[in-house]
């Protein structure tokens, strides 16, 4: 009976021990491991499912999983079925290694990048997804070897839905940790302009810079592949030709012009720049590169606003974008005399000169009142007159120095010879119009004798008595010569 026991017992362990080989064998792995995410940390949602599991009765000894086979199946206009989906799964296995030698009596569906997103866009919409709960959005802990499809949300971006594979490590059966790098693409538009002040005089170029990026199209959408930058402006003039224009529209990776701005022919005030071609592919190559356009302005007005946006599959990007503002600047002389501020002087005549040049500014006066630089205009003129309140208001200028040159005083005053300079300055980057203002005192002029008042007796008396002089002294010398 002993030795009966002792049987039983060798072949419990022996059975024992076979039940852990076994396990070893067909074990999935059940310590987790991590997926390791980059550049997810920013993400407000994070999301995965496994869509690929170990399947030993199978040809390729995976199987699809939560429905994700038929989004394959579909997207490769396969009939769906078992067979046809462990076709894919061995298609998807050489288009990840084209050496893999088939087993006998296997065929592989061919499988391109493009049919691969296109199925990716079908699982995003599948439902069995799971929340990521850790809130650096680093990592995804799992235990099972397979694909996992993850997904994202962040605003102000898309995300292409990655894939993760978990494979095999050493020892078999244990599983080994991976990593997946988030392809996103952002869609805000960022406009900035190289004025760094943000102020101008009128006649400026200005150079502006946009900046967006080639947007991820889902792979599914294969009826409205459209890209677009567009513009909007006031208070300046699209100069995209002529002496010192920019009109450059560039891809990251490229010296190319990937694309032309095209003024509105109905609104001169719009542009836009036609880009379907960096995403008419559904393998969406460019997706992610960055795309900038840059141009220049010229400044016709006191401020100018404009603002960038694009339109991506008939969705508009930027629309709540701050607008790029650039100001001029103004400065205000207000004229008095006799060294009283409150006797304001109307009618004196003004040149004005930046920065020391030897040619004074040209202006055009407004409705309003104020001489508005005009640099350009053929009308224009460079005498500045103070209006009934003793001003003058000069505006549409830059910083700089500016110096006021009177030419003529009002009547019964004489002319300041100093003038008066006045400095525009800004720093910082400019809100609004910036202004300045300062006063010049004029003195009234030396009373003259009035033509038959007092003066004139005084000249007449003085006449006389050097006339009588001079006679006096002439008759006293023809007397002496008598004599001798």
């Amino acid at each position: 009976m002993k030795n009966l026991f002792k049987k039983i017992g060798a072949l419990l362990v022996a059975a024992v021990m076979v039940l852990s080989m076994c396990t070893a064998v067909f074990a999935d792995g059940n310590a987790n491991v991590v997926i390791k995410l980059k550049d997810f940390e920013n993400a407000q949602k994070v999301e995965y499912m496994q869509i690929i599991q170990k399947d030993e009765s199978t040809t390729s000894g995976w199987a699809f999983m939560n429905g994700a086979g038929k989004c394959f199946t579909d997207a490769l206009k396969l009939a769906d079925s078992s067979d046809a989906q462990q076709k894919v799964i061995w298609g998807l296995i050489q288009f990840q290694n084209d050496t893999v030698v088939l087993p006998n009596g296997v065929t592989a569906a061919t499988v391109t990048a493009a049919d691969i997103d296109l199925a990716l866009s079908k699982v995003a919409g599948l439902p069995g997804f799971t929340e990521l709960t850790d809130k650096t959005k680093t990592k995804i802990e799992v235990n099972k070897a397979g694909i996992y499809a993850i997904k994202a949300e962040e605003e102000g971006y898309t995300y292409k839905t990655a894939t993760a594979y978990v494979g095999f490590g050493e020892p078999y059966p244990a599983l080994a940790s991976t990593e997946v790098a988030a392809k996103k693409s952002s869609t805000s538009v960022d406009k900035t302009t190289a004025d760094e002040d943000h102020v101008v005089a009128i006649g400026d170029i200005v150079t502006y810079t946009i900046e967006a990026h080639v947007p991820f199209i889902d792979a599914a959408n294969t009826e409205n592949r459209t890209f677009t930058i567009t513009d909007k402006i006031t208070g300046a003039d699209y100069y995209l030709t002529g002496t010192d224009s920019v009109s450059s529209v560039k891809m990251e990776g490229t010296n190319d012009q990937v694309g032309s701005i095209v003024v509105d022919p109905k609104d001169a005030t719009k542009f836009t720049v036609n880009l379907n071609r960096l995403v008419a592919s559904k393998d969406n190559p460019n997706a992610g590169k960055k795309i900038t356009v840059t141009y220049t302005a010229k400044v016709n007005a006191l401020t100018v606003e404009n603002k960038a946006g694009s339109h991506v599959a008939n969705i508009e990007y930027g629309a709540n974008n701050v607008p790029v503002k650039v100001f001029t600047g103004e400065i205000t002389l207000t004229k008095y005399g006799d060294n009283k501020e409150n006797n304001v002087l109307a009618s004196a005549e003004f040149e004005v000169y930046k920065d020391n040049a030897t040619t004074p500014l040209k202006f055009k006066q407004q409705e309003n009142g104020n001489y508005r630089y005009a640099p350009d205009a053929k009308d224009a003129t460079t005498t500045v007159i103070t209006n009934g309140e003793g001003k003058i208001v000069v505006e549409g200028l830059d910083v700089g120095s500016y110096h006021f040159k009177e030419t003529k005083a009002p009547t019964g005053y004489s002319i300041n010879t100093d003038g008066k300079t006045i400095e525009l300055t800004q720093t910082g980057v400019a809100t609004a119009i910036i202004k300045n203002s300062d006063k010049l005192n004029d003195t009234k002029l030396n009373s003259l004798p009035a033509t038959g008042g007092m003066g004139t007796y005084l000249f007449t008396i003085i006449g006389v008595v050097v006339m009588a002089g001079a006679a006096g002294a002439f008759f006293i010398s023809r007397r002496k010569g008598s004599e001798e």
